[in-house]
């Protein structure tokens, strides 16, 4: 997702200190295919709002290039075995030890309060529409440490996801000050993004809508990391596309192109491979099956349907076709690069014929449009993507695969498709959030930390419920797979969490798995100008981003 001008040279000049009038400007301009729709991370449904977000707020810890887990916020990273973890009964308290002498943009010291008010304002229940819902926080009992630096964070009960919760910390003293009601559109309002409060390297200072988001770099970053951004302004570039923002960069209208991925490596000809970032991703592409929608039209045969449908697909066929060979298929949604992955085999080959017994014997018949029937329901299906050309291309592949067995799919792009609950109408045609679709191809990020994945295929992360947290979009509730993701999630010893997380993913290799199939494991690409140093890209959603702080420009 994805979705007025002011001078760049004006805004350097205007904040409080960003340079002198003889002194010249260093600028980084960024550019993106998708207007973000928010940046506070804990609302965002896509990469360009954690991309843009990641670069404004800071978390407790944070992931590098190499998969390790280091301290952001905090001196040092708390485990059990050095004490920074201790079980506590049933429960546990994690001991976070914040930096001292760290604020916030608005000069305002960072201590335990913002971690305390972050976990109060999650837990309100005014507050609708969050990613990852309430879990980890609805365990939490207390946290002290008031306006010191060493903050006790209390659980109930044991929180294998505890190490990256905090993502990132906010100001207490500003989000409490608009309610958690109004916090979807008046906390960090994209209409106002100067009123809002920031520890990232860049604040923003204005914003031209599906255009561009200047920044500036924040003067009290130094006192978390001990030194000033090396760039005075990082302007963010949208464009309309993933082809055009290619044109842009090779026309030399700006400095980093974000958010490419494999598909886009045939378009890189001409480019200098000094400039190409290309690093295995842990994101994978996915079909996911809206169990309510697919029940609502089909019934009981919504189980065969999607089995069918997974048999006929021919991912082979995709990653050779609209991907060009970059990528490699797989059965698991588990990137191969985390720690916990299971290698679960299985053929990736296409099946029509099983595909069609399948259907045949459930009593679906062709009629003379060669579109199977059963009484008076078609088996039409609508497949919605975003305006990603090689998602339309991969669709109108999939759509010749399913019509020759008699299934009917329809294809159809949107722009709101990832557009979060509180910002798009309950009938917005595509929305994931809203439920409005049947089958939609779109990308997760299979996360370093298992536990992120528990509100995308557990029941308590379907949206539909007030308060309308979570992303499980196929509407999925699977006893046997909710129990397996709590057994996850109720262990902090690395080999426990690793056979739980074995249990999740041989029931999503299974027949019980109606809600989603991988089409391929991604590249992420990006591309850099030979005057930005320090880039070095990362395989998690924090992206580029991840060190921005520390890009430099000639």
């Amino acid at each position: 997702m994805y979705k007025r001008l002011f001078s760049a040279l004006a805004v350097a000049v205007l904040v409080a200190g960003a340079c002198s009038s003889s002194t010249p400007v260093k600028k980084i301009v960024v550019a993106e295919w998708q207007f973000p729709d928010t940046v506070n991370i804990y609302y965002a449904q896509a990469e360009t709002d954690v991309e843009i977000g990641t670069s404004m707020f800071l978390n407790l810890v944070d992931v590098t290039p190499d998969l390790r887990t280091v301290p952001t916020l905090v001196t040092s990273v708390p485990t059990l075995a050095n004490g920074g973890v201790k079980m506590n009964g049933a429960g546990m308290d994690v001991t976070w030890s914040l930096k001292t002498g760290m604020q916030w943009s608005d000069g305002s010291p960072i201590n335990c309060d913002d971690l305390k008010g972050t976990w109060n304002w999650i837990m309100d229940k005014a507050n609708t529409g969050l990613a990852g819902g309430i879990i980890g926080w609805g365990d939490i009992t207390g946290i002290t440490g008031g306006t010191g630096t060493t903050c006790v964070m209390s659980f109930g009960k044991v929180y294998e996801g505890y190490l990256y919760l905090v993502a990132p910390l906010l100001p207490a003293k500003y989000i409490s000050s608009i309610s958690a009601a109004d916090a979807p559109t008046k906390l960090y309002p994209l209409s106002n993004l100067k009123s809002g409060v920031y520890d990232g390297p860049y604040m923003p200072t204005d914003l031209a809508t599906d255009s561009q988001i200047t920044t500036v770099s924040n003067p009290k970053w130094s006192t978390i990391s001990g030194k000033a951004p090396a760039v005075d302004q990082v302007i963010w570039k949208y464009y309309a596309n993933a082809a055009t923002m290619l044109q842009g960069y090779k026309a030399g209208e700006y400095d980093v192109a974000q958010d490419l991925n494999d598909a886009d490596i045939p378009s890189l000809a001409g480019i200098d491979q000094n400039q190409q970032v290309i690093h295995d991703s842990l994101t994978y592409e996915l079909h996911s099956f809206n169990n309510k929608a697919l029940q609502t039209k089909f019934g009981a045969d919504y189980k065969t349907i999607v089995a069918a449908i997974k048999l006929a697909t021919d991912r082979q066929a995709i990653a050779d076709g609209p991907l060009g060979g970059n990528v490699t298929v797989s059965n698991n949604f588990v990137s191969p690069l985390t720690w916990y992955y299971k290698n679960e085999g299985g053929s990736t080959a296409a099946d029509p014929v099983a595909a069609t017994k399948l259907l045949t014997d459930a009593g679906w018949v062709k009629g003379s449009d060669g579109i199977l029937a059963k009484g008076s329901v078609k088996l039409e299906l609508q497949y919605c993507t975003s305006p990603r050309q090689v998602r339309q291309d991969t669709l109108k592949l999939v759509a010749s695969q399913l019509n020759a067995i008699g299934i009917k799919a329809d294809v159809i792009s949107s722009p709101d498709i990832f557009v979060a609950w509180n910002d798009t109408k309950a009938d917005t045609k595509c929305n994931l959030q809203h439920g409005n679709f049947d089958v939609a191809e779109f990308a997760y990020v299979a996360p370093l930390d298992p536990l992120a994945s528990y509100n995308v295929y557990t029941t308590q992360g379907i949206p539909d419920n007030a308060p309308h947290n979570g992303q499980n979009v196929s509407r999925i509730s699977l006893p046997t797979l909710d129990t397996a993701y709590n057994n996850v999630k109720s262990s902090v010893d690395p080999a426990v969490v690793k056979a739980a997380m074995a249990s999740v993913e041989d029931i999503y290799v299974s027949a019980l798995n109606t809600f989603e199939l991988p089409l391929y494991n991604r590249k992420d690409v990006w591309l850099v100008q030979p005057r930005i140093h320090n880039f070095t890209g990362n395989p998690t959603t924090t992206a580029g981003e991840w060190n921005i702080g520390d890009w430099t420009a000639d």
